[in-house]
């Protein structure tokens, strides 16, 4: 009686395992692979005619977030006195011409410059936002561009600096592990140049989304790597542990012949809810600007496996005749892309973009 009891135990729980994991894997592992543009606009940053130094300045919008309510947005640019380079706007605004954006006039926001990517930890609890890294000088004039500021969800009005010191003003520290990880056959030890685009945080570690690299600012290749390392929370602060390290190398033109090249990586997002990773690659090459939208799963980006292209429901590449910089979640399938045009008049329907507005995309993805 007691082994048959043991057996049919053993049996239940076998097939009770087997049910939860028929349930569960459909959700926690599938991947869309279909997109659709199920919406476009063209946001307005700042009012018509605002100039800086005399000359009119462009709405060049790279970084977007979206908190639940709001979109957070962060220009490349900046911004006159008064206004700021972040700034946030309500979705259901976002459209709306006639009504300006909220700017933050904390000085942080205003010490850094060019900014490129939002992210924020699954737990939600704290906010990144990245500048491009791409620009230093030893004299420390250069600095600004250099930073990635943090702070806790609902709190922006006091960013802090992420660096290796608890009390620099900006994240120039971190230019010295992310060269290292970088280094290369043609630069071994150290990367003399490096351009950042992408910010992203799971549980455990920050990604920083590479888009070029070389010898110098004039002198680089397009590239997609991913660099990652270790974090920890403690209190009101992160702290970055030192086991930076490259965990992915992707070449996007073998996914698909027919895409132009180069594609460089222009944004990277981690999802959560689907424990995935969303990448975007954009192009700017002789007045044309594209970019597309692509998947990969946690465990396959770690493994440096090829991430997924995102196509049409008729199996051609899904993409979006803008240069498209960041995207944020507005719900499990909805993703909001804002676009940086540079100066490119590019269109959106009939209208054609002014300097003071920026595009954006809307996807549905399945």
């Amino acid at each position: 009686m007691t082994t048959q009891y043991t057996r049919f135990t053993a049996l239940s729980l076998l097939l009770l395992t087997v049910a939860c994991q028929r349930i569960h894997l459909p959700f926690s592992r599938k991947l869309p692979t279909a997109g659709a543009i199920t919406q476009e606009g063209l946001l307005t940053c700042f009012a018509p005619g605002t100039a800086v130094g005399g000359k009119p300045v462009w709405c060049e919008t790279s970084a977007v977030w979206f908190d639940g309510s709001n979109l957070f947005f962060a220009n490349d640019k900046d911004m006159p006195a008064g206004q700021s380079p972040v700034f946030t706007k309500s979705l259901a605004t976002l459209d709306d011409s006639t009504r300006l954006p909220e700017y933050k006039p904390q000085q942080p926001f205003s010490n850094a410059t060019k900014y490129e990517d939002f992210a924020q930890i699954p737990d939600q609890k704290f906010v990144l936002l990245s500048t491009a890294f791409d620009r230093v000088k030893p004299d420390g004039g250069w600095d600004s561009y250099n930073t990635i500021l943090y702070w806790r969800k609902g709190d922006e009005q006091h960013p802090r600096v992420l660096s290796l010191g608890n009390s620099d003003r900006t994240s120039v520290s971190l230019r010295k592990p992310l060269a290292a990880a970088l280094a290369d056959d043609e630069y071994p030890g150290s990367l003399p140049y490096f351009k950042i685009e992408g910010l992203a945080a799971t549980e455990t570690k920050l990604l920083f989304g590479v888009r070029e690299a070389g010898k110098a600012f004039d002198n680089f290749r397009h590239v997609d790597k991913i660099v990652a390392v270790s974090y920890t929370v403690a209190g009101d602060r992160i702290q970055l542990k030192n086991d930076w390290k490259v965990v992915a190398d992707f070449k996007p033109e073998t996914a698909d012949e027919k895409l132009p090249r180069p594609l460089g990586l222009s944004s990277l997002e981690y999802d959560p809810a689907r424990r995935c990773f969303w990448l975007l690659t954009s192009l700017e090459i002789k007045g044309q600007v594209d970019a597309y939208l692509w998947v990969i799963s946690k465990n396959d980006l770690f493994a440096n496996k090829p991430f997924r292209l995102i196509r049409t429901v008729n199996g051609e590449p899904l993409h979006f005749n803008h240069k498209a910089e960041d995207l944020t979640f507005l719900d499990k399938d909805r993703l909001l892309l804002i676009h940086d045009d540079d100066r490119f008049q590019t269109r959106v329907g009939r209208r054609v973009r002014q300097a003071n507005q920026a595009a954006y995309t809307i996807v549905t993805v399945k």
